[in-house]
Order: C-alpha cells, then sequence, then structure tokens
C-alpha cells in the first residue's frame, strides 16, 4: 500500500472510531468505509466543524454533499430519534423528511398520529398536514385544514399559508378563489413565488395576457436585483412559461 492509500485508511479508521464513541448513527461507518475520503470529508463537514465553530453554512454544504451520496440518510436518521423517543417534535421531523422523499402516506399517518390533546391545533402541524395532503392530491382536505390554521393562528407564516390556499383552490377547481387570495397580497408578498403563482393560474385560467405581464414581472425584477438561489426558480419558471405562452 502506498503512502496516499494508508494516508486514507488512517483517516477512514479514525472518523469511524470519532463516530462509534460519540454515538452517531451507524448508517454513518456505511458513509465513511463505502466513500474512502468522500465519507470521512462529509462526516467532518456535517458532524465535527459545526460543533467547533458552530457553523449553519458549513452544516448545510456538508448535508447537501450527504443527501447526493446517501440519499435517504436523512430519512434513516429521522426514523432512528423516533424509534429512541416518540414525541411530537420527532413525528414532525420525520414526516417532513417523508414529505421531502415524497413518501405521502407515511408523512399523513405521522401528522395525523402526531395530533392529539395540545397539539390538535399547532400551527406547524396543520401546515405540514395541509402541505403533504395537497401534495397527495386532496385540495379540499388542504383547504379545510388551512381553514383551521387560519382560525388557530391567523398570524402563523401568512404568505405561506395564503399561497398554498390559492394553490388548493386552483387544484379543487376553484380559480376565482385562488386568482383573488393572490391578488390580496402581491403587493405585501416578499419574494418572486406569489406572483409567479399568479401568473400561472392566470394562464391555466385561460387569461393569457394578464399571465404574460405577471411573468414578464418576475423576469424583469430578476434581471433587475440580484435574487438569491431561493428565488431563481421562479425566474426561470417564469421564463419557461412565458416561453409557452408564445
Amino acid at each position: 500500500m502506498d503512502i496516499a492509500g494508508l494516508v486514507i485508511l488512517l483517516v477512514q479508521i479514525g472518523i469511524a472510531v470519532h463516530a462509534l464513541r460519540t454515538g452517531r448513527p451507524l448508517w454513518w461507518l456505511a458513509v465513511i468505509l463505502f466513500f474512502p475520503l468522500l465519507g470521512a470529508l462529509i462526516y467532518f463537514l456535517v458532524e465535527i466543524v459545526p460543533e467547533l465553530r458552530g457553523s449553519r453554512a458549513i452544516r448545510g454544504f456538508g448535508s447537501d454533499i450527504l443527501k447526493t451520496v446517501v440519499p435517504n440518510a436523512g430519512l434513516h436518521r429521522r426514523a432512528e430519534e423516533l424509534a429512541v423517543c416518540g414525541s411530537v417534535q420527532n413525528k414532525l421531523a420525520l414526516a417532513e423528511e417523508c414529505t421531502t422523499r415524497g413518501h405521502f402516506d407515511e408523512a399523513i399517518k405521522l401528522y395525523e398520529s402526531a395530533r392529539e390533546g395540545q397539539f390538535e391545533d399547532a400551527p406547524d402541524l396543520l401546515l405540514g398536514l395541509a402541505r403533504v395532503r395537497f401534495y397527495n392530491g386532496e385540495p379540499q382536505a388542504a383547504r379545510t385544514l388551512l381553514e383551521q390554521l387560519a382560525a388557530a393562528d391567523p398570524d402563523y407564516y401568512p404568505q405561506d399559508v395564503a399561497i398554498l390556499k390559492a394553490r388548493a383552490a386552483d387544484a379543487a377547481g376553484d380559480s376565482e378563489t385562488a386568482l383573488r387570495e393572490l391578488a390580496a397580497m402581491l403587493d405585501r408578498s416578499v419574494g418572486l413565488e406569489a406572483r409567479f403563482r399568479y401568473g400561472e393560474i392566470l394562464a391555466r385560467a385561460g387569461k393569457t395576457q394578464q399571465a404574460r405581464t405577471e411573468l414578464k414581472n418576475v423576469v424583469t425584477h430578476a434581471r433587475k436585483f440580484r435574487i438569491g438561489p431561493t428565488e431563481r426558480p421562479w425566474a426561470r419558471r417564469s421564463r419557461q412559461l412565458l416561453a409557452s405562452l408564445g
């Protein structure tokens, strides 16, 4: 074995020992052993550096790499946490992970099981359940949950709630209500999603000229101002939809 190979092996062993001694999930061993250098680097970025520096950015960067290499690692970790402690917080964390992975039936079961006692109308639970019901093709159920959320806590993430309410109304065949919901918030919305959704629903409702105007506003805003990575998809999708409208 050459010197470089020996160094990599020693690094792997050291990182694996650290993972075991500090009680990290066992799937970390698979990441470290099956991806020789890269696995150790991911572990270092995700688990060690944030502890040393408290850096969320570094943790996020390492987590993104980890999701690429081991797509279900987050799901496994959340499941292990729930197995150890069946708290509402752990149920919601696993439900969110299931939603992200497209396991909607499992997410719904987790959210429903968490709706008990004082948490029955918890706003984060209602919004998460409404979102996954919508993704699962149940827009009317999503609308009902969002109405419950509005009654329980009308100030809870009002923009996210309004956008989801509009999308659910549109999916349920009530495009006029959807457009009214979005039009009411355009001047006070933060970000580009609300205007894109407005243009998207206008286009679907056959109001092509209005749709073009709104979508062009999104594209113009993106050109004039420096937008972040979370806003770029709305500008890109606006350009694509404009192109399809001719």
